[in-house]
């Protein structure tokens, strides 16, 4: 045909083109995919009109709230920036459509099951080259139970991990975008912050990658520096206010977060490695909440770094055990069942302070370290997926370490540590393994759309205040109601 085409002096027919690989629908299917798995868990929650969930119990209420002053236009824990602003101005908009608590809290909710979907299309064109079976990978993640959770309330780590997964997308490409989507990174979770800065002294390093790091480092610092200047604001008018009460005045110049030294000397102060305010002595009242204006309180918001330091410094093998510790509970977070039934788990799960419920199961724990080991051995070539997926695990890791072993914060990469563990399961069946992995998903479908719709009832047990009302910064167990 292109002889004849050539010899009629007509040109040669061109091959047909190839579509971007962002325009393929297979992505398009695994978020529909994921909003259909998650949507049908949330169906089932009894708690799917409430602010938290009970098994998933973060600052759910806090950026609620947070995002009904913005609208109403009030103060919010008096101008002190102790949340990250960027997901109560998601939910904002929220409030504008509707002052009902269980509307807003259900639409919430599915903002948080959009978000998931869409890390795990964006997981799916990251990985679809260098993942084997990427497709069946992609739409076995969210049947995770771990995931499922994510979905159930409002946290931070779902947005934050969609905006990771644009910047990878963008990779060097359109830097000032990229600069945008590091603010708003920053601005949901502040120690993105250092990730920024890590990765700008990177690209200063390498002279073909400055001026791309230039350029996504100007809207990113800018960006951030404008909200600290307004939170300035806020600090100002707080320390002028309350001049006479404050053993220090707080500092003004907060890039996002003030919690930050409070929660460093709190880790390394606390009972045990999980989140606890017992280091701090209570209010004259006996009150346990956090009061900027009483002088202890006062001094761990102003120098908890330097009391952290200085407790690590004087006892470091205990700082060596917990952080082996903190390491071993953050390996649960790979360790959920699947499906709503938490399979092969029990239905009974401890959730630690402000986190994750997991159930106990250390063997199925080390089964799951196992199948992340052999997933990436047999990726073993794929040295730039192992590198940016397994840098992204140590930082998280390094968090945890460094604060509180939060599930939810080693949640951030779980599509990266899940996608190592459904490699390792299929490693054995080998030209086999698509196949295998096609049957896991089409039962683990079949069990999760057969339970998870059906209205189930959650008992939760531990600590009460005087008033009989659970503590929910405290140890919780949960269970579900088989009546």
């Amino acid at each position: 045909m292109t002889g004849k085409r050539a010899r009629k002096g007509q040109p040669p027919a061109r091959p047909p083109r190839r579509r971007p690989g962002w325009l393929r629908p297979h992505a398009a299917y695994v978020f529909l995919w994921a909003i259909l798995v998650h949507a049908a868990f949330l169906l089932g929650s009894p708690d799917r009109a409430e602010p938290a969930s009970a098994l998933l119990f973060g600052d759910s209420i806090q950026y609620l709230l947070q995002a009904r002053a913005l609208v109403e236009g009030t103060p919010f824990n008096e101008g002190l920036p102790f949340h990250p602003p960027a997901t109560a101005w998601l939910l904002a908009p929220l409030w504008l459509l509707s002052k009902d608590v269980a509307v807003v809290s259900l639409a919430a909710k599915a903002l948080m099951v959009l978000a998931n979907a869409g890390t795990y299309a964006l997981f799916f064109l990251l990985a679809r080259e260098r993942l084997p079976h990427a497709f069946w990978i992609c739409l076995l993640l969210p049947l995770n139970f771990g995931e499922l959770l994510l979905s159930s309330a409002v946290t931070n780590e779902a947005v934050y991990r969609l905006l990771l997964a644009v910047l990878l997308l963008l990779g060097t490409r359109l830097p000032l975008l990229a600069g945008v989507v590091h603010a708003l990174a920053t601005l949901t979770r502040a120690e993105h912050l250092f990730l920024g800065l890590a990765l700008l002294a990177i690209g200063l390093a390498r002279p073909a990658w400055r001026r791309t790091a230039l350029a996504t480092a100007v809207p990113a610092l800018l960006l951030v520096a404008a909200h600290t200047l307004w939170t300035a604001r806020g600090i100002a008018d707080y320390n002028r206010r309350h001049a006479a009460e404050l053993a220090e005045p707080l500092p003004t110049l907060v890039p996002v977060s003030i919690y930050g030294p409070l929660n460093f000397a709190l880790a390394q102060s606390g009972p045990d490695v999980h989140f606890s305010r017992a280091a701090l002595p209570p209010l004259p009242g006996g009150e346990t909440t956090l009061e900027p204006r009483f002088a202890p309180h006062n001094r761990f918001l102003l120098h908890g770094y330097s009391i952290g330091v200085e407790r690590i410094v004087r006892r470091p093998l205990r700082f060596l055990a917990r952080t082996g510790e903190k390491l071993w509970h953050s390996g649960k977070a790979a360790a959920f069942g699947w499906t709503a039934l938490d399979l092969p788990k029990t239905r009974l799960w401890t959730r630690q302070p402000v986190d994750m419920g997991s159930a106990e199961a250390p063997i199925y724990h080390g089964f799951a370290l196992l199948l992340i080991a052999a997933g990436a051995w047999r990726l073993r070539r794929e040295r730039l997926f192992l590198a940016v997926g397994g840098g992204l695990l140590a930082y998280r890791l390094l968090v945890n370490v460094v604060f509180f072993p939060y599930l939810r914060s080693v949640a951030v990469v779980s599509p990266f540590y899940l996608a190592l563990l459904l490699a390792g399961l299929a490693l054995p069946f080998h030209r086999a393994a698509g196949r295998v992995l096609a049957g896991l998903l089409l039962v683990l479908s079949l069990v999760h759309f057969a339970t998870a719709p059906r209205a189930r009832r959650y008992l939760a047990s531990g600590e009460r205040d005087a008033a009989g009302v659970l503590i929910d910064d405290k140890l919780v167990l949960v269970k579900v109601s088989d009546d």
